[in-house]
C-alpha cells in the first residue's frame, strides 16, 4: 500500500543525472535540482582500504558466528538472520546493521565527516539533525532489484523539505553490472510515492512502469539522495562484489530507523565525546526526552534528570538526585556526570 498525494508521477520526465563533483556548493545545487548528488573523491584510497577491511571483516564473522543478515535475492525479498547455508539460495545480499557498534572508523571518517555535515544541513534547512542509522550493505551476483521507493515512504502527507538524507559511502566501484542504486531524477518535486503492491510471491513490486537510471560512482565517492528521491537497489550481473555503507540522517523531531540510544553498546557509549553522542540521539531538540532506567544510567547531553521510580508511603524505593544538579536548579547537562562514562 502506498500514499498518494495532489500532484501524481508525470508522462515523461528526464533520467539525466548531475556529473559528479568535488564542489559542495554544486552538490548543493544538485540535490534541489535532482534530488540527488555524487561527492566526488571524498575518501581517498588509504581510507577506503580500511573501511573496507573492517566492514569484510566484520561481514565475513557474522556469518560465520551465524548472526548474518541476508537474502538470496535483495533486502526486499526473503531475508534470514544465520548463515549462508541456511537459506533455500546462496545468499547475494548481506546486510550489516549498527555499523555505529562495529568500527570506530565509521564513526571518525563517516559520522563526524564535516563536508557530510553541510549537505544535511542544506536539505534540513539547518534545523537539528540526528543519525537515523548505519550500515554495511554487500551485493553479489544474483541480486535482483528492490521495489522503486523512497525513504519517507510511511510519512502521510507531503513534506517541504525531506526528512531523511541517505549517504551511500562508495568502498568499491558502483557499475550498472554490479547492481549501482538507480534513481528517478528529479522525483522529489513530485509530491508523490511510487505506488507498490505485494506480487505473485508475496514480495513488494510496483505494479505502474517506472523508468530508472543508474547512478555509476567510483570507490571513495558518496552518493547522496534525499528521502523524497525515487530509488531502488540494481541487479547484479557482476562477479565483482559490490560495497558500502550508508549514513542515514533525520531531522531530529522524526523517529530515527534505528534506536541508536537503546542500541549503542554501553563500551562504545563510554568511548565517545559529547559531540558524536549529540549526533547520535542524547540531546532533547524539540522531541527525544528520555530519562534514566536506574542511577547512574545514560542521560541527555542537555537535560539532565533524577532518576524517579514509583514513590509510596513507607516504601523502600527512594529517588535519586541527577549528579551535581541542585533543587530547584533548570534541568541541564552536567560535564561532571558525563566525566563518569567517557
Amino acid at each position: 500500500m502506498s500514499i498518494s498525494f495532489a500532484a501524481s508521477m508525470p508522462a515523461a520526465y528526464s533520467l539525466d543525472l548531475p556529473e559528479p563533483s568535488s564542489d559542495i556548493e554544486q552538490n548543493k545545487r544538485n540535490l534541489d535540482e535532482y534530488g540527488l548528488a555524487v561527492h566526488k573523491g571524498l575518501f581517498n584510497a588509504e581510507q577506503v582500504a580500511a573501511m573496507l577491511a573492517r566492514l569484510k571483516e566484520q561481514a565475513e564473522l557474522e556469518e560465520e558466528q551465524g548472526v548474518a543478515q541476508l537474502s538470496d535475492q535483495s533486502s526486499t525479498s526473503k531475508t534470514w538472520i544465520g548463515r549462508a547455508s541456511d537459506g533455500e539460495a546462496p545468499p547475494c545480499w548481506q546486510g550489516v546493521p549498527m555499523l555505529i557498534n562495529k568500527g570506530r572508523i565509521f564513526i571518525d571518517l563517516g559520522v563526524m565527516n564535516p563536508v557530510l555535515h553541510q549537505y544535511a544541513n542544506h536539505c534540513f534547512k539547518n534545523y537539528p539533525m540526528l543519525l537515523s542509522g548505519m550500515t554495511g550493505l554487500i551485493v553479489k551476483k544474483g541480486a535482483t532489484p528492490m521495489v522503486i521507493h523512497t525513504d519517507q515512504q510511511f510519512v502521510p502527507f507531503p513534506t517541504p523539505t525531506p526528512v531523511y538524507l541517505n549517504m551511500m559511502v562508495c568502498l568499491t566501484d558502483f557499475t550498472e553490472e554490479m547492481g549501482a542504486t538507480r534513481v528517478v531524477p528529479r522525483s522529489h518535486k513530485w509530491g508523490v510515492y511510487p505506488r507498490t503492491a505485494l506480487g505473485p510471491n508475496g514480495t513488494p513490486i510496483n505494479p505502474d512502469p517506472i523508468n530508472t537510471v543508474p547512478v555509476c560512482c567510483k570507490a571513495g565517492d558518496v552518493i547522496l539522495f534525499e528521502s523524497r528521491t525515487w530509488h531502488q537497489s540494481g541487479e547484479s550481473s557482476s562477479d565483482t562484489v559490490r560495497y558500502s555503507f550508508t549514513l542515514l540522517w533525520s531531522q531530529s523531531w522524526m523517529r530515527p530507523m534505528d534506536d541508536i540510544v537503546q542500541s549503542l553498546h554501553q563500551d562504545v557509549y563510554e568511548s565517545l565525546p559529547k559531540e558524536v553522542l549529540s549526533l547520535l540521539g542524547f540531546r532533547v531538540d524539540a522531541a527525544g526526552r528520555f530519562e534514566p532506567r536506574h542511577p547512574g544510567d545514560r542521560q541527555s547531553l542537555n537535560r539532565g534528570m533524577p532518576f524517579v521510580p514509583e514513590l509510596t508511603r513507607g516504601g523502600t524505593k527512594k529517588a535519586v538526585p541527577f549528579g551535581n544538579l541542585k533543587a530547584g536548579r533548570t534541568y541541564g547537562y552536567d560535564d561532571d556526570q558525563h566525566k563518569k562514562h567517557v
